[in-house]
């Protein structure tokens, strides 16, 4: 399955020129981008579809420390990229489109959706974009946690005076410090800006 050029998102950070027909993201359409696009189109690796598939059959390419060799293989926001020994995560840029950025580590940083006990008393952490981790951490929903060897590092509360980041929403790639937290609203401080968002599009990463 293919998409036209012309019917991308918004959010691809691609020219609007070029091959009529792009590939598909195997999962996640509406939130990730197929890391062909990433690789060729974004970070120029390769000036074809041919080069990043010989790239990928290689296993040079490893996401959240699992080796890649799909090219329609879907790459989410802060998703953590490792090539060549050099890491990189899918981010916004303030205009909300998808954005790559160099990172120092192999870790990343998911909003906490909501709970679920499983056999034996096991607390399941429902994060975002699917994902999921198993935890004894106690952590509020609507907050965020650091993973890092597929393991909970840090919790990282959603309230006030703490650094978030809008992902979804008009405002998304937005980043500031929240100044107030009340009823599913947050007052965030944006570059001299301070704008109202919902709590449930807002993720607290310091």
């Amino acid at each position: 399955m293919h998409l036209k050029r012309q019917e991308i998102g918004k959010s691809w950070s691609i020219p609007r020129k070029g091959t009529k027909y792009l590939v598909v993201a195997s999962h996640e359409k509406k939130n990730g981008i197929p890391m062909l696009i990433v690789l060729r189109d974004m970070m120029k690796l390769g000036k074809n579809r041919k080069e990043i598939k010989k790239m990928l059959s290689e296993g040079m390419v490893s996401v959240n420390g699992r080796i890649v060799r799909d090219d329609k293989f879907a790459l989410l926001p802060f998703d953590t990229l490792s090539i060549s020994k050099k890491t990189y995560e899918l981010g916004f840029s303030n205009k909300g489109k998808f954005q790559i950025n160099e990172a120092s580590k192999e870790e990343k940083i998911l909003k906490v959706l909501g709970k679920k006990v499983l056999k034996n008393k096991v607390v399941q952490l429902n994060l975002l974009y699917g994902k999921n981790i198993l935890s004894d951490e106690k952590v509020k929903v609507g907050g965020s946690v650091l993973i890092k060897d597929k393991k909970i590092a840090r919790v990282i509360p959603l309230e006030a005076g703490r650094e978030a980041i809008v992902f979804a929403g008009k405002h998304r790639g937005k980043k500031g410090e929240i100044k107030k937290v009340q009823e599913g609203i947050a007052l965030l401080s944006s570059n001299d800006e301070k704008i109202n968002i919902p709590t449930k599009d807002l993720m607290a990463i310091r």
